[in-house]
């Protein structure tokens, strides 16, 4: 496959830090010597904070963006877990006038509900496992923000998030000036801290997303540089702790969260085996997540897993652990992060061999050795692993890797055997 010389094998995320860092630094003003306006989301975490001071640093005028996502305590949703509550906003603001540049709060509210927590709802209760974090990564932080940007006159927006943009041309050589603008391409990477590395959540990053995108925490190791750096600014969110689980879900009890959103009990239901004979009751088909082996609500002699849930017939299917076991899946609504021309022309070349890459469908899960290629379907692609892979669900997001390149990425609508 043939993208640049830098989506080679043996690329690493470690290759990219001091190149990326020089090609922001001279990206920071263009030929007639004016800034570049970049629109910095604020979270109110460290990250943003940070992400913002080194902005400046480099030589951007910044403005403070906070996306107000929803209102707290409303349908279940707990004020110490809200996404950018009011706390959140203060500390935002707080280190945006510290900083001396502009804030505002952006009212997506409307649009949070509709395009991500009720998409999120209606997935479950078909049986789907979402991530939520995709699709707002998707919809919202690069997709509203990026319009507020335009309103705004930013030339670019910039988050926290742990990954790299890098810039190069058609021999892979980066690229660091305005004069660049409109040539080679975007390479979307891995982070360098494997701890916090979030390139999985920002697969649908486009080429034209990318081209108006910066991370500059993407060549920083959190815990070892980037709170250092809050704590050297004093900045009072320094030590703050890092959100976890879906920041709309109190404790992540999801289905007590739809049955708030509903106003009514999820429909209790049977438990079968794969011959289809009751095992047991459930309280709620969405309360089970395929592979799961405890808190079933049935006694068995031997181990059992979650091998499928039905949400028609309302039901959870218990099994073996070698049922949870699929050397494929189809996925579709594909977005490509690197130039889909070439991709698509890489998969005619590749034709039924497939194109090597590694592949996940977990954040946390370890890029997989296997084949991608097109599916059945128009606007599908099959992902064939090397090595069979464990508990494979409909909704997840799988994304598909070349060495520490992101390629591209969809959502699983089978696993195949």
């Amino acid at each position: 496959m043939t993208l640049s010389p830098t989506l080679s094998a043996n690329s690493t995320a470690n290759d990219a830090p001091a190149a990326t860092n020089a090609a922001a630094a001279a990206a920071a003003t263009n030929g007639t010597g004016r800034k570049k306006r970049v629109l910095v989301a604020m979270s109110g975490g460290v990250d943003s904070s940070v992400t913002a001071y080194l902005l400046l640093q480099q030589g951007y005028e910044c403005v403070g963006a906070t996306m107000r996502l929803y209102d707290a305590g409303c349908a279940g949703r707990g004020e110490g877990r809200a996404c950018n509550n009011v706390a959140d906003i203060e500390d935002a603001r707080a280190i945006a006038q510290r900083l001396g540049f502009e804030h505002r709060v952006i009212d997506c509210r409307e649009a949070f509900d509709r395009d991500v927590i009720e998409r999120f709802v209606t997935a479950y209760e078909h049986g789907l496992t979402p991530n939520p974090c995709v699709l707002c990564n998707r919809v919202m932080k690069f997709g509203a923000l990026l319009d507020f940007a335009d309103q705004m006159g930013c030339d670019y927006i910039a988050t926290g998030h742990y990954a790299q943009v890098v810039h190069v041309d058609e021999d892979g050589e980066t690229l660091a000036s305005d004069d660049a603008a409109g040539k080679g391409i975007y390479l979307l990477k891995k982070g360098v801290d494997t701890s916090k590395e979030q390139s999985y959540v920002l697969y649908s990053l486009t080429q034209e997303c990318l081209a108006r995108t910066l991370f500059p925490l993407g060549g920083l190791v959190k815990e070892r540089d980037v709170r250092r750096i809050a704590q050297e600014q004093g900045f009072a969110n320094a030590q703050k702790r890092d959100s976890q689980g879906i920041c709309f879900v109190p404790d992540n009890d999801f289905a007590t969260f739809i049955e708030l959103r509903r106003g009514q009990a999820l429909p209790e239901g049977d438990i079968v085996n794969a011959a289809g004979e009751v095992l047991g009751r459930h309280h709620g088909a969405i309360r089970y997540t395929i592979g799961q082996r405890k808190g079933l609500g049935v006694a068995l002699a031997h181990p059992v897993f979650v091998t499928s849930v039905d949400p028609q017939a309302n039901r959870v299917v218990l099994g073996e652990s070698e049922d949870l076991m699929s050397r494929a899946l189809v996925a579709d609504d594909w977005v490509w992060s690197a130039p889909a021309s070439r991709m698509e022309a890489a998969l005619d070349r590749a034709g039924d061999a497939g194109v090597p890459v590694t592949a996940k469908v977990r954040y946390h899960q370890q890029d997989q050795p296997a084949r991608l290629m097109r599916g059945d379907d128009p606007g599908s692609y099959r992902v064939v692993f090397d090595q069979p892979q464990r508990a494979i669900a409909p909704g997840q997001a799988v994304v598909v890797y070349h060495g520490d390149v992101v390629l591209g990425g969809g959502t699983a609508v089978a696993a195949e055997k």
